[in-house]
């Protein structure tokens, strides 16, 4: 009866501080979701300035970077304790991302065949 009642009681333990685990990373990805605006003053011109968009679909994080009115999707995505990395192709060249974000900005650096470039941006 022991052995019953001490499984029964770390199976309980086991499954609510798994609760807490998924509520805390709900909780995370729920404050960078939104519309960003962004820059990259050392990029070229037409990757410059844009809009970055975090959504939820069907349970999962997805993105959007959008540059003169064109949108390509982020891949790849990891959200970890206030960072975010993904992967996105630009006309053919990988392009990575290392964001950390607070409640109203995102700094971070943008990483391609060329070098790395600084990122920053303010939640709209």
């Amino acid at each position: 009866m022991k052995n019953v009642a001490l499984r029964s009681l770390v199976l309980v333990s086991i499954v609510v501080l798994s609760s807490f685990t998924m509520v805390d990373s709900f909780m995370g990805v729920k404050k960078i979701l939104g519309e960003w605006d962004y820059s990259i003053p050392d990029a070229p011109y037409e990757y410059q300035k844009g809009v970055l968009v975090l959504k939820k679909i069907d349970g999962v994080l997805s993105g959007e970077m959008i540059m003169g009115g064109q949108g390509s999707p982020m891949e790849e995505i990891v959200y970890k304790k206030n960072n975010l990395k993904a992967v996105m192709n630009v006309q053919g060249e990988i392009v990575n991302f290392d964001l950390n974000f607070t409640k109203k900005t995102l700094e971070g650096t943008v990483s391609y065949s060329q070098g790395t470039l600084e990122m920053k941006g303010t939640k709209k």
